[in-house]
């Protein structure tokens, strides 16, 4: 039986088919008996339906909707305050589009005030403004990373009686999340097993569903009553309910359990890489407990036993002794060591911060701070959201927040005072900013375009229909094509350089904003852009499809990613010219080449093929060390050969200290040359007093000494090496071993030459004995890595790592010391 849906007189809806869950009736406010099973249904059991006006699959959403047995109630984006949440027991945001920061603080409010219930669905990356994305991440406990490349099957955990109704299996495309709190549980993978992309993802009160919800009607279904009863609304059954058997589990594939070893000997080689190495360099007053022993060995067993328990079809054994044992590696994580390694160790010093220190003593705290972190490297936000924080000459206005002051010119003597360096941060392109317009001591309109853009419209970039706000994003855009716009940002860049003697210059925003041409969410039309391409091809882009014209659409990205390109290039030469010292690095995305192309336009390897930047800066935040790893490692392959400086970034927002420390470790066993942190608001006591123990010499940061910390960097892997070799803890035949310690000594003095007198000649010897000594070192520790691969990695990651500060070494070797900086380019507009 059935009947047609209707409306009350709050806009509640009714499903069109009564309930088959166990064969069970559910109707508002009434429980009833099927077969001697009671039910008892909440008081409210219906649920509210966000609807947003720009909800492109709203049909099929609704459609879903009315298959299911349940009451539901729409409610439109703009009514969404307090008042009208007031009876809502559960919330449905279904693939939402828009969000706004007010909305995300509601929904906040609501969920720990009432302890409402949260369910979302699809990717929510694009409609959550940065402002409040950190706090939406809190409220669902979980992200959207990026869309998966294909269809998968969405497939519970083991053991959750919750998710015993969900059988479909169906293919469907979706996107990765990534737990964000403590909270955060796994509900589902994409594919069988553990160690597969995250699907699902539940708190107490939320649940995230990784893919677009109203595709496919019985997984939607399934899905959506699953988490209804997991979080205590709908089908809730009493204790009498007699469930059915839950499904025997299934089988571990050995890509599963080649996927669960290889996590777990990451993990362990990243504990036993942070003991060894302060224990080799006497680093650490604190000896190894006991315990840390059988934790390590526990897991090297299960890491053996996993290939055999599969074979046998012991499966549940295999999953909780992986459970188990990584549980174990990650309570027992050495929380007190964090080797020294000559390293570029840098900081965003962000405006919120530079605002709240308020004058030269205030920021003199902070800056004792990150010197008392061995922090050498200050990236300090000095051109942000078109206001310098100093009294330009060139820019209509300083940050009216920094107008009694001169934030720049303290902070250049101070960092200097501690031996650090202070390198401009500034936003490139991006040139207003609607959050920075509401900011108290701002109070301007939200859609102000900014300082710059509000003075010289013909400057901006645009989307096609000509609005200066991509959208969905808060910034407005220079657009790199203007030439003016261009002597514009190179005249700010002269000031810092010749004015204030900045050490660098730290280009962020270097790219145009996020687009998605397959959706239609294009941008880059400005005057400029549109005459140069109508010149160079004879076609306005405005009349362009990326399916229509695929051919002219390539001609029109590869255009603009040109003109980006050419800016990088721009700033090289003139910085040099005034400073040939100065340091050029860039904050860029970590994402595929193909994919960074199409989206933001952001080619970076054009610029360290060509020497344009000294250091390559990718905002790698993220959630877990695994996807650290991945975003990190092709990257990685990308500059191999080129002589740039890798620096990979960690926010530190919210993140954990064991997490932070395992971070760090990855990027240390990884062939970088230092990290950046963001930023130094989150810079807590207890970050600062890991990294006060690491400190190093400012005689040995990479991208100034690049052959003294290559140098120190070898001896510290000839302590670490000895030490192990006191121990007998290393596995090497005495004949590979005589020939092992006389390439190292070798290496050692061919080193030291470069380093006390640096030449060409002297370069190439080192070079060449390094290269010769990293690819012999795995033939002279087989054993070892049958034993321990990721020590042996490690160590060659570490000597790959060297071979990198020596290439980027080659291009110091004519630099000339610091001169006085008196040139000025004729096209830069007059001072």
């Amino acid at each position: 039986m059935g009947y047609n849906p209707v409306a009350n007189q709050d806009g509640v809806r009714m499903g069109q088919s009564w309930g088959q869950q166990w064969g069970l009736v559910t109707v508002l406010g009434i429980s009833l008996g099927l077969g001697g099973v009671t039910w008892a249904a909440p008081p409210r059991i219906s649920i509210t339906v966000v609807r947003d006006p720009q909800h492109r699959d709203w049909e099929k959403i609704v459609s879903q909707l009315e298959q299911m047995d349940l009451f539901y109630e729409i409610l439109p984006s703009p009514e969404l305050t307090l008042d009208r949440l007031e009876k809502v027991s559960l919330l449905f945001l279904p693939n939402l589009p828009t969000l706004t920061p007010n909305q995300v603080q509601i929904l906040e409010s609501w969920v720990k005030g009432s302890q409402g219930k949260l369910v979302v669905s699809g990717d929510l990356s694009r409609s959550i403004p940065d402002a409040v994305r950190p706090v939406f991440r809190e409220l669902v406990g979980a992200y959207w990373l990026e869309a998966l490349p294909r269809t998968e099957a969405v497939v519970p955990r083991q053991g959750q009686s919750w998710t015993q109704g969900v059988i479909t299996r169906s293919p469907v495309q979706g996107g990765i999340l990534v737990p964000a709190t403590l909270s955060s549980r796994v509900a589902a993978t994409w594919g069988e097993g553990i160690a597969h992309p995250v699907a699902v993802v539940t708190t107490p009160q939320t649940a995230y569903l990784g893919w677009q919800w109203g595709t496919q009607p019985e997984l939607d279904r399934q899905w959506l009553e699953a988490v209804l009863g997991k979080l205590g609304v709908g089908w809730q059954p009493v204790a009498t309910l007699e469930r059915p058997a839950a499904p025997p589990p299934q089988p571990l594939s050995t890509l599963e359990m080649s996927a669960m070893r290889l996590e777990l000997s990451n993990l362990l080689g990243r504990v036993e890489s942070a003991i060894l190495t302060t224990d080799a360099t006497g680093q650490s007053d604190n000896a190894v407990p006991p315990h840390y022993q059988a934790v390590i060995s526990q897991a090297r067993e299960v890491i053996r036993k996993l290939p055999e328990w599969v074979e046998t079809q012991q499966h549940n054994k295999a999953r909780q002794a992986f459970e188990h044992v990584r549980a174990d590696l990650w309570r027992n994580y050495p929380l007190d060591r964090l080797s020294t390694l000559p390293e570029v160790r840098a900081i965003w010093l962000d405006r919120g911060t530079i605002v709240s220190a308020g004058s030269p003593q205030g920021l003199a705290k902070i800056f004792d701070r990150l010197a008392a972190a061995g922090i050498n490297t200050v990236f300090f936000e000095t051109v942000n959201a078109g206001y310098p924080m100093y009294p330009s000459r060139l820019a209509p206005q300083q940050n009216p927040l920094t107008l009694h002051w001169d934030p720049l010119a303290a902070a250049v003597k101070l960092a200097h005072e501690r031996q650090m360096e202070l390198h401009a941060w500034m936003w490139t392109f991006a040139t207003g900013n609607r959050r920075h317009n509401v900011l108290p001591g701002i109070t301007l309109p939200e859609d102000y375009p900014g300082p710059v853009l509000s003075l010289f419209r013909d400057w901006a970039n645009t989307t096609p229909e000509g609005s200066l706000f991509p959208r969905g994003q808060r910034e407005t855009w220079l657009d790199p094509a203007n030439g003016t716009v261009r002597r514009y940002l190179l005249g700010l860049i002269q000031e810092m350089i010749r004015d204030y003697h900045v050490d660098g210059i730290h280009l962020d925003y270097i790219r145009y904003p996020f687009q998605d041409p397959g959706r239609g969410n294009v941008f880059g039309y400005g005057p400029a852009s549109r005459q140069g391409f109508m010149r160079q091809t004879g076609v306005d882009p405005l009349t362009l499809h990326p399916q229509r014209d695929p051919q002219l659409w390539t001609a029109w990205t590869e255009f603009r990613v040109r003109q980006v390109d050419e800016f990088v290039g721009e700033v090289a030469r003139y910085s040099r010219r005034l400073n040939p010292e100065v340091i050029i690095s860039a904050a860029v995305y970590a994402m595929p080449t193909h994919e960074r192309i199409q989206k933001i336009q952001q080619h970076w390897e054009t610029w360290i093929a060509k020497g344009d930047i000294d250091l390559l800066v990718p905002m790698t935040y993220v959630e877990n060390t695994r996807r650290l790893e991945q975003l990190v490692k092709p990257n990685l392959e990308a500059v191999s050969q080129a002589p740039v400086l890798y620096i990979p970034s960690l926010n530190l927002l919210d993140l954990p200290k064991v997490e932070f420390l395992d971070k760090m470790q990855a990027i240390r066993d990884l062939p970088t040359s230092g990290y950046a942190l963001f930023a130094a608001r989150q810079l807590n006591d207890e970050f600062q007093g890991i990294l006060a123990q690491s400190r190093i010499p400012s005689s040995q940061v990479p991208y100034r000494r690049p052959f003294a910390a290559a140098a120190a960097r070898f001896r510290a892997l000839q302590q670490e090496w000895q030490f192990l070799l006191d121990k007998q803890q290393i596995w090497i035949q005495q004949s590979a071993l005589a020939s092992w310690n006389a390439e190292a000594q070798q290496l050692e003095q061919l080193l030291a030459e470069l380093e006390m007198n640096p030449t060409p000649a002297h370069l190439r010897r080192a070079q060449e004995g390094l290269d010769q000594f990293r690819r012999q070192l795995p033939t002279w520790l087989s054993q070892e890595n049958l034993q321990r691969p990721y020590r042996v990695n490690t160590w060659v990651n570490r000597l790959t790592a060297m071979e990198t500060i020596l290439r980027y070494g080659q291009r110091t070797l004519n630099r000339s010391s610091r001169p006085s900086i008196q040139a000025r380019d004729p096209l830069l507009p007059p001072p």
